[in-house]
């Protein structure tokens, strides 16, 4: 099932649906005032499918196209702007496994916008339009085993082994294998099952009973990416060639036991670490030979799994509190009076998330510091802590933020105690904390590894 990212804005509601399997062609037209409208063409099951325009057409400005070849290439990642006082999007930057467009449109203003859900490709997009682009989500499907588009993203390995027997074919029209089932002698593979993922529902080939099976642990995260088979002669210089014994190998890193008897000649078959999605080959009394298809994708792997660090400051006074886990963050506000006052603006799946104050507002104002998300991230926050007259548990006194790109000027005073919070490699993904009603304690943030894209 493709994961819908939401669009949220004026207009006029439309959705050109999460049933294809590639974008091919996308054609934006703009002007000084945003961008006028869009068309996204794409490719279902092999055919071609024109879209329609979003927004409205017939006035001056400027065209581009941007092409996808749907032989090996996929849309990963749409940027741009948006004007939240006009709500309309000012402009947009398409990306592919392969290629990057240039920024089209005007983006010396508003904030900006970002779809893209790691290791997953676009295949269809939705929002709001009227007379220009009010707003634009997208649906993601993985570009590994899970959602391949069997028509066009597989890989057909010629069968190998004996020439005996029938042919059979399982096709490629799988997400992937989860298990392999085998009964055998010292001779040949005498049954097996192969159960597949079709959309989340198993299918069983060839059951049988009382068997030694390979099972995918981790899957989908895990999938087979080779297969190694031995073969021979059944009984010596007959001519009757078998397959004699199978071991498969996954992403992982696992190798499964041999089953069968390994005999002298062998084959492998593997696509450069792309998935296992289905078997053909020969059968009789056994297996006489195999082959398979293998997604032409590489998955990514999957996004790291958030580390909470825990709070640094005064004793844990007041009401905890847990700003929870986003995609960045791309602001923070700062208020410095009798102790610091603090907020965050997160990015969250492309929506932007404000949460409220900790601490207590004194009235002077925030200090804003903006982020040029989601380039730049915050790696570590320095803070000074002290116990004052009131506050003998401790309270925050001093904040300052470093980027993978700046240090934001300090806010508040040092005192007693410094604190640094942060990990060498990981950036800063969300912050939890205990505050009072009027005070700031603790504060502790959330980290993920940096990925280099």
């Amino acid at each position: 099932m493709a994961q819908k990212l939401e669009a949220i804005g004026r207009g006029l509601q439309w959705d050109d649906s999460s049933d294809h399997d590639n974008v091919t062609k996308i054609l934006v037209r703009g002007g000084r005032e945003g961008i006028q409208y869009v068309k996204f063409d794409y490719v279902k099951s092999g055919q071609p499918q024109t879209g329609l325009i979003h927004g409205l057409s017939g006035r001056g400005g400027f065209t581009q196209t941007f092409e996808i070849d749907q032989k090996d290439e996929h849309l990963v990642s749409v940027e741009g702007y948006y004007d939240v006082t006009k709500g309309v999007i000012q402009a947009l930057k398409f990306k592919t496994n392969k290629k990057t467009s240039e920024m089209i449109g005007y983006d010396d203003t508003g904030i900006k916008l970002s779809l893209e859900v790691k290791g997953k490709k676009i295949i269809g997009f939705h929002g709001y339009a009227e007379t220009n682009l009010n707003s634009l989500g997208a649906y993601f499907t993985t570009t590994g085993p899970i959602g391949l588009n069997p028509q066009v993203g597989h890989i057909k390995l010629a069968y190998q082994g004996g020439g005996g027997g029938i042919p059979w074919d399982h096709g490629p029209n799988h997400n992937g294998v989860k298990r392999v089932s085998f009964i055998f002698d010292e001779n040949e593979i005498r049954q097996w099952r192969v159960d597949y993922d079709d959309g989340g529902v198993i299918r069983q080939y060839e059951p049988i009973n009382g068997y030694d099976m390979f099972e995918v642990k981790e899957y989908p995260t895990e999938y087979i990416i080779s297969v190694e088979c031995t073969y021979d002669d059944v009984i010596p210089r007959s001519g009757r060639r078998m397959i004699r014994s199978i071991m498969f190998k996954t992403s992982k890193g696992r190798v499964s036991p041999i089953f069968g008897y390994p005999a002298a000649r062998k084959f492998v078959l593997e696509n450069n670490g792309g998935a296992l999605i289905g078997f053909h080959g020969r059968v009789g009394a056994g297996i006489d030979a195999l082959g398979a298809y293998f997604s032409s994708f590489i998955p990514s792997p999957p996004p790291p799994s958030p580390e909470k660090l825990q709070p640094e400051g005064g004793e844990a006074v007041g009401d905890p509190w847990d700003d929870g886990i986003f995609n960045g963050v791309r602001e923070i506000h700062l208020e410095d009076g009798e102790g610091i006052a603090l907020k965050f603006v997160y990015d969250k799946d492309v929506q932007v998330t404000e949460l409220k104050v900790h601490g207590e507002p004194s009235g002077i104002g925030f200090n804003e510091f903006k982020l040029d998300y989601p380039s730049e991230y915050i790696t570590t926050v320095e803070g000074f802590w002290d116990k004052t007259s009131g506050n003998e548990r401790g309270v925050i006194t001093r904040l300052r933020f470093t980027t993978n790109k700046q240090t934001f000027r300090p806010v508040g005073l040092e005192s007693t105690t410094s604190f640094s919070l942060g990990k060498e490699g990981y950036k800063i993904v969300g912050f939890h904390g205990n505050s009072s009603t009027d005070k700031l304690h603790q504060l502790g943030v959330y980290v993920v590894p940096i990925t280099r894209e």
